[in-house]
């Protein structure tokens, strides 16, 4: 145990629980579809790779390399859902592209201040 501590402060037992939740959801929709690309399993990886990320973000102690590495793999995997709807039509694809980069942007600066 740390000697502040700060090793199992309510922050961190929350953030390991919301990682614990992400992993299971990744974990049952990719029992549920198939670890594939079908519109079903990306909607439980995108959900389950944004309680990761809250659950990081939470923990003071995770390096903040570990929390850009995942804050990209959210964002690519969001821009990877968003282009495979194949109704959306191409200009709101860009507009939610602009939404989203522009977000991960605010949070990797966020980060980097830090």
């Amino acid at each position: 145990m740390k000697q502040d501590g700060n090793l199992l402060s309510g922050r961190t037992i929350l953030g390991l629980c919301l990682v614990v939740i992400g992993l299971l959801t990744l974990g049952y929709g990719g029992v549920e579809f198939g670890f594939g690309l079908s519109l079903g399993f990306q909607s439980f990886l995108i959900g389950g790779l944004l309680c990761i990320l809250v659950g990081l973000l939470v923990m003071p102690s995770v390096a903040v390399a570990v929390k850009l590495v995942v804050l990209a793999l959210t964002t690519i995997s969001i821009l990877l859902y968003i282009h495979s709807m194949p109704d959306l039509a191409f200009l709101l694809q860009l507009i939610s592209d602009v939404a989203v980069i522009g977000f991960a942007a605010f949070w990797a600066v966020l980060l980097l201040r830090k």
